[in-house]
């Protein structure tokens, strides 16, 4: 028994201490795994800083995209059209938008004067590598081994601060942004839009695709390249090709009576007229050589045929409008066809685009987002003076500045005015004294036009009853006396349509 006692002591003192070991096994697997999640969470958190950084350059990046954009509007205090004007054709004109930090930031990207010269300035890269290599309006950096835009090819405005940022502060993190007018090939072989690999003409924009020819290419494509440097040093640079926005309208008839059993009264003065001949207007930048369209436009009834009476008789809206002007005045109402010239225009533009109240009511939700004054409400009336609706940087005692106005309800102009571009009214328009509008007349709703004798309309009206929720009657009246008149201007036309705002055509990320 003594020696069994003792055995089981020395098995005691020989497993002593074992506890002890795996105590500090577990402890250290313990700390192995603690000391892996920590350095799992600081890499988790610096690719999560670094991401976000990544990303704040991108979006910052696209914001400097962004102001250049706006600022291609013309109507903007701070338009980029003034003073220096928008980049011209050809690869020798260059427009940069700069945003320093501080006074202590210094933006150069145009910097390609010397060894050295160029680094710390965010000098633009992309230009000469990419759009212009080989180009002579480029110089080799040697402390950076990269070719920077130099010499006199390129024209620069600066701006030390966003148009809207804080001008001190939480500065967005672009640096600059660039614009030029987009040449065919000018992103290397294979970059064409006319199938031709050696044509370096210059891009143009026909409303649906891109294009370096032709009657309709008459819109530049611009370019607008941006840098961002965040202060952490993360660098991105976006690029976006855009052009400018354009209505595609086309107008049916000088004068357009869109719905049924049209109610016309003509004016009473001796040459009231409507024209749809091509009308040249100054202020409209000239014109007068375009097709003929009718002088009215209706979308029913036949003309009159033979002697134009009995079964030969005009029928329809086309006879309800031509009982509507006085007989010393038939001759006046000339344009595609012969005197008084009032056609059915259902088969043509109206067909697709103006016979139904969702085709009205989408076109008139365009130009409302395109507005370029506050919505006018309903009732207003508006005395002319100089230029009717002609706010904004542009002198209204000396250049016409055409704008888009959309009144919600009736509207009545009086007065001695000129306005320029679009008018969209929801009811009644009413037309008082010696008004003119050179561009498009749009009244839907009630349908309903009450002009004055005196008034003249330059480009295209088209009226159309909306108010019951299908195409009705619509109507147009002249009272009293005066020489006034609506006459057909493909030129005021195009002014009127060529908007304000500028859409995205491409939008890409370079490698910077």
């Amino acid at each position: 028994m003594k020696n069994n006692g003792w055995q089981k002591q020395a098995k005691a003192r020989h497993e002593r201490g074992v506890a002890l070991v795996a105590v500090m096994l577990v402890l250290l697997l313990i700390t192995a795994m603690a000391a892996g999640i920590i350095i799992l969470t600081n890499t988790e958190t610096n690719t999560s800083a670094n991401f976000r950084d990544e990303q704040r350059a991108f979006f910052a990046a696209k914001a400097g995209i962004e102001e250049a954009r706006d600022r291609l509007r013309k109507n903007l205090s701070d338009s980029l059209t003034r003073p220096t004007g928008l980049p011209g054709s050809g690869s020798s004109s260059v427009l940069y938008i700069t945003n320093p930090l501080n006074s202590s930031d210094t933006v150069q990207p145009w910097c390609g004067s010397g060894a050295g010269s160029c680094a710390g300035v965010y000098a633009d890269d992309e230009l000469c590598n990419e759009t212009l290599s080989g180009s002579a309006g480029c110089a080799l950096d040697t402390n950076t081994n990269k070719t920077y835009p130099s010499g006199s090819y390129y024209t620069k405005t600066t701006a030390d601060t966003t148009t809207y940022a804080p001008s001190s502060g939480a500065l967005l993190d672009w640096k600059w942004a660039r614009v030029t007018v987009k040449q065919n090939n000018a992103f290397g072989s294979g970059y064409y839009v006319n199938g031709s690999s050696s044509n370096t003409s210059q891009v143009y924009w026909n409303g649906n695709s891109e294009c370096v020819s032709g009657s309709t290419c008459t819109l530049p494509v611009y370019v607008i390249t941006s840098l961002a440097v965040t202060p952490s040093g993360s660098r991105r640079m976006v690029q976006m090709e855009v052009a400018e926005d354009q209505l595609n309208f086309t107008a049916p008839a000088a004068l357009t009576l869109d719905g049924t059993a049209d109610q016309f009264s003509g004016g009473n003065a001796n040459g009231w007229a409507v024209v749809g001949t091509d009308t040249a207007v100054a202020g409209c930048g000239g014109g007068g050589t375009g097709a003929a369209v009718p002088a009215v436009g209706v979308s029913d009834g036949t003309p009159a045929t033979g002697n134009g009476k009995g079964a030969n008789a005009a029928s329809g809206d086309i006879a309800n409008v031509i009982s509507g002007i006085p007989n010393k005045n038939i001759d006046s109402y000339v344009g595609l066809g012969g005197a008084p010239d009032v056609e059915n225009v259902s088969s043509t533009y109206l067909s697709d685009k103006l016979d139904s109240v969702s085709d009205i009511q989408s076109l008139v939700s365009t130009l409302k987002n395109d507005i370029t004054q506050p919505v006018v409400t309903g009732g207003t009336k508006i005395s002319g003076g100089g230029y009717l609706f002609n706010s904004g940087p542009v002198s209204p005692s000396t250049t016409p500045n055409p704008q888009i106005v959309y009144a919600n309800g009736d509207l009545t102009l009086s007065g001695s005015g000129t306005g320029y571009g679009i008018l969209v009214v929801t009811g009644t328009l009413t037309v008082k004294g010696n008004v003119n509008w050179n561009g498009i007349i749009l009244v839907v709703g009630t349908g309903t036009v009450q002009s004055d004798g005196t008034s003249q309309y330059n480009g295209a009206i088209v009226v159309a009853n909306t108010s019951s929720g299908s195409i009705g009657t619509p109507t147009f009246s002249v009272n009293g006396g005066g020489n006034g008149n609506v006459s057909y201007s493909s030129a005021c036309i195009a002014q009127a349509t060529q908007l304000s705002t500028f859409h995205s055509v491409s939008f890409r990320e370079l490698m910077n």
